[in-house]
């Protein structure tokens, strides 16, 4: 058992001890629902406002956060980390962890807990697209896109967590062509090209405020992007055409748990679920030995911040 803490007298008359105070705590550190509300708060931010990832709707009184695995399922949340589908040092909670969440409005949240539509993510082109399973009208304009997700930010979503919801969707409407067509390059919803909160220099989505010019550049940014842009028509294509069929096999599986567990969010969580109270060099070797890999994109003395 570790020695309990000991704190210098006298204690601050009006606060708590030195380390102590909510200022001072990381994510990492955070088995509550603050890190799950905060870490996807700070993921899904566009042009300096949170958004649906979806359709981008930016309304604060409509957006929600989503569980991929419910909150209500900490049994199959246990047994995906013991079959390593994620990381054991995940929270050990699905409330707590921000990579079981999206922001999503009222509208996608229902429609994503109704089982109406699936995320996959394509290991290939690195995206996470919408797929309209249940071939609903009303979603069909986003099918076959990919949503507003960085397979590279550090509170990515565990890919193989869809994988889970995709099989309950297909369970859910048993009589739909098991392979649903959809473009092969899964290009990006509409509305991240109209409203182009994605940088295609840096391969980024854009998460600061643009600069104001006077009128917070709203008009003149949407009136801009409206000029550049045309909205997409919606075309599943086929394998024939330069399309792909969304199959769900063993091999498929594979390929994404593979992709999942190569994810830089999937090494921060090993990272922030891991005791760094040693020396340097014993950190070292400890990231290395209990990470796999000495990969200097994410820092244990930095992965609070």
């Amino acid at each position: 058992m570790e020695p309990l803490s000991t704190f210098p007298l006298p204690l601050p008359p009006n606060g708590p001890p030195p380390g102590y105070g909510w200022e001072e705590r990381d994510m990492s550190v955070l088995s509550t629902t603050t890190a799950f509300l905060t870490g996807i708060d700070q993921r899904d931010v566009f042009l300096g406002e949170c958004r649906c990832v979806v359709c981008g709707l930016a309304d604060t009184a409509t957006l929600q956060h989503c569980y991929i695995i419910r909150e209500s399922e900490p049994k199959i949340w246990s047994n995906l980390k013991g079959r390593g589908w994620i990381p054991l040092q995940a929270k050990a909670h699905p409330r707590h962890e921000p990579r079981d969440g999206l922001l999503l409005c009222s509208n996608h949240h229902l429609g994503f807990d109704a089982y109406d539509f699936f995320i996959r993510f394509l290991p290939d082109i690195r995206k996470f697209v919408f797929v309209n399973y249940s071939n609903k009208p009303s979603l069909q304009q986003f099918h076959g896109k990919a949503i507003a997700l960085d397979i590279r930010d550090r509170h990515a979503p565990f890919a193989s967590l869809f994988i889970i919801h995709e099989m309950r969707v297909r369970g859910f409407h048993p009589f739909e062509p098991t392979g649903p067509a959809m473009p092969n390059d899964g290009p990006w919803q509409d509305w991240i090209l109209s409203d182009g909160v994605f940088d295609n220099a840096s391969g980024s989505f854009k998460r600061d405020s643009p600069p104001d010019d006077g009128d917070n550049g709203k008009n003149s940014f949407s009136a801009q992007s409206q000029l550049q842009f045309q909205p997409t028509t919606t075309s599943t294509g086929d394998a024939s055409s330069g399309g792909r069929r969304v199959t769900l096999n063993a091999d498929v599986i594979a390929d994404i748990l593979a992709a999942t567990r190569a994810m830089p969010s999937w090494k921060a969580c090993e990272v922030e679920g891991t005791s760094w109270t040693g020396t340097a060099q014993e950190n070292i070797q400890k990231y290395v030995s209990s990470i796999g890999v000495a990969d200097h994109s994410v820092d244990p003395e930095t992965t609070g911040s």
